[in-house]
């Protein structure tokens, strides 16, 4: 079927030794989508150059530009026509683009947050029976009455060891969406890069501060919703729509750009409490440490033979298990 005179890629960048080909999409009206290479993939390195050409779009207070939505690979660029046009936008981003011509110019803020979690909680534990009731009696991902089974078989390991994975690497925030104050979180270790197929059909109702993962990446539920992670724990709140916490003072956020998130296991009794001394006494000390990401340092540790080793390993059991794992 011909498209006629309407074209999605609205311009280009070519492919440099420090970039991907930069696509420039239309994406509805007053909306634009910065996209690096036209093939899906997962690498943080893209994120890094995303994040600090978006700090320097930024920067420049370009007039009728409205927000920018940073993601692993893209930025959808949110602006009003009748103030700058199509062409004047992708003039500024190529301008941004250009001056940083190599990654390892990329230097991000990026804070530490450290996050208890309870695995295998009692308040998640009703979510998924209560797909297992309303949506999907037989739901081939709920193996005794839960989601981390499902996702050990999945990547060809032991339940304890998905555990230590989810516990050994940072977690990464390459930008914000989906859900208000949520954060998309992928491994920074691709030796504990897990992966798993989503719900199919998704739950409709999913408690505050459930976390879940789908395909490789990790989400920290910030209220009560529906949603499509398979479900392993709940950690403590990460969003606050009353700002009466001293932390959530000036925004109901807790994240931002460039965060990671280090989990630490804790019982279910605490983190209960926790929620009590966040929302209600609001005197918890959040664990937060400042921080920066060296995109340079990070990718010669990522390209290590022992990483590297140990990711083809993963990489293997995953193959594995995949074969044994029931289809959604």
């Amino acid at each position: 079927m011909s498209q006629g005179k309407y074209q999605v890629i609205l311009d280009t960048m070519p492919e440099t030794e420090s970039r991907l080909e930069i696509l420039f999409r239309q994406a509805g009206d007053g909306f634009m989508q910065v996209e690096y290479g036209r093939e899906q993939r997962a690498l943080l390195q893209d994120s890094f150059r995303m994040l600090a050409v978006n700090d320097i779009i930024l920067a420049k207070e370009i007039p009728g530009l409205i927000e920018t939505v940073p993601g692993i690979r893209t930025n959808m660029l949110h602006y009003d026509p009748l103030v700058i046009s199509e062409a004047e936008l992708i003039a500024a981003v190529k301008e941004a683009e250009d001056s940083m011509p190599t990654i390892d110019d990329v230097v991000l803020a990026s804070r530490l947050i450290h996050l208890p979690i309870a695995f295998e909680d009692s308040e998640t534990k009703k979510a998924v029976a209560r797909y297992v009731a309303e949506v999907r009696p037989e739901a081939p991902n709920v193996i005794d009455g839960y989601n981390l089974e499902y996702m050990a078989m999945c990547n060809g390991v032991s339940v304890r060891e998905c555990k230590d994975m989810i516990l050994g690497t940072d977690w990464f925030n390459s930008g914000g969406g989906f859900w208000p104050g949520g954060a998309f979180l992928w491994p920074t270790d691709p030796r504990c890069a897990i992966v798993v197929p989503k719900y199919n059909p998704p739950r409709t109702w999913t408690p505050e501060g459930a976390v879940g993962i789908g395909g490789p990446c990790v989400f920290t539920y910030t209220t009560p919703t529906g949603g499509g992670y398979q479900l392993f724990g709940r950690t403590i709140p990460v969003f606050q729509f009353s700002c009466t916490h001293p932390l959530f003072k000036d925004g109901p956020f807790l994240y931002r750009n460039a965060d990671r998130v280090r989990f630490h296991e804790v019982s279910e009794k605490e983190v209960v409490e926790i929620y009590d001394h966040v929302h209600d006494k609001t005197d918890y000390e959040y664990q937060i440490e400042q921080g920066e990401i060296k995109a340079k340092e990070y990718i010669q540790w990522y390209e290590s033979e022992e990483v590297q080793t140990g990711m083809q390993e993963l990489k293997a059991k995953q193959a594995e298990g995949t074969k044994k794992a029931p289809r959604l």
